[in-house]
């Protein structure tokens, strides 16, 4: 489970996991988790007697670590275990998640043996998923109303980076209230200086992580240290949980070599902007805090 630790992580206690279910449906749908999809699982399922251990679950990768096919495993075994749940889930904007659905969860979805419990709803700015349950997956809008007057189960904002505010986690929050057993969860590489939500989220989770906490919120995140060389493969290696598996070494370097550094670091080693000391080769940041003094 920690062939590629993660650089924050909120401590496996070896209580009572759901994961080994998620498993499970993943099986099914065809997708064979990663080890660190399966570090996530087994920590944010945790239970703490009948409820969840936690009602938060953060996760930071790299991008294209495979985190919307874990995304996929945990959304079917949602609507799948318990009768009438409802599920939410957000990308950067209503067509990205709609063209997540549609084109590749769907078809996924339609090719496995749990197709026959399930029907696509296509209409524009009415898709969603039903199962035979009663259970419904539909699409949250990012904004302040979205989510209003409805009940949830189970809430995943993808590209957690998008929000600048705390809009959506306002208006979906209430709707948990009532459920015991439902969990917000917010997964995303790093953002910019815009991405003031998912920035406060973090720091508030590694803190957390670092104190050994376990209850209220849980967060596993892969990213390198500021000063690692982006350029070299070592680092990869310890940042990027799904090289060798979904990526590898020469695409990488490709990539490297087409993409600002900036950008570089941010993609694929989940460096945020403020924490990667751009541009302060001449003057050492510290020193330009000072004379502001």
């Amino acid at each position: 489970m920690d062939e590629c630790p993660p650089r924050w992580a909120t401590p496996w206690t070896r209580r009572r996991t759901l994961a080994p279910e998620v498993a499970n449906v993943a099986k099914e749908l065809g997708i064979p988790l990663l080890p660190w999809q399966r570090q996530v699982l087994s920590v944010a399922l945790e239970r703490a007697g009948r409820r969840p251990a936690y009602r938060d679950v953060l996760v930071s990768v790299p991008r294209q670590s495979g985190k919307s096919s874990m995304a996929l495993a945990l959304i079917i075994w949602r609507l799948l275990a318990q009768d009438d749940v409802l599920v939410l889930y957000s990308a950067q904007n209503r067509v990205a998640a709609r063209r997540k659905l549609l084109h590749t969860w769907w078809p996924r979805l339609r090719r496995s043996p749990l197709a026959e419990r399930f029907e696509l709803f296509r209409g524009f700015g009415n898709e969603s998923l039903s199962c035979d349950n009663g259970s419904r997956l539909e699409l949250l809008s990012a904004t302040e109303s979205a989510g209003h007057g409805e009940t949830t189960d189970l809430v995943v904002i993808d590209e957690a980076w998008v929000h600048q505010d705390a809009s959506v986690e306002q208006s979906v929050r209430p709707t948990m209230s009532t459920r015991g057993d439902a969990q917000l969860w917010a997964m995303s590489t790093a953002g910019t200086p815009k991405s003031i939500w998912w920035r406060g989220k973090l720091d508030t989770g590694r803190t957390s992580a670092e104190l050994g906490v376990t209850s209220g919120a849980c967060l596993l995140e892969w990213a390198a240290a500021p000063d690692d060389d982006p350029t070299d493969p070592a680092v990869w290696a310890a940042t990027m949980p799904a090289l060798g598996r979904l990526s590898d070494v020469a695409t990488i370097r490709a990539d490297l070599a087409n993409m600002a550094v900036a950008e570089f670091k941010r993609g694929y080693l989940n460096i945020w902007s403020d924490e990667a000391a751009e541009g302060w080769s001449v003057i050492p940041r510290d020193t330009w805090a000072a004379s502001q003094l």
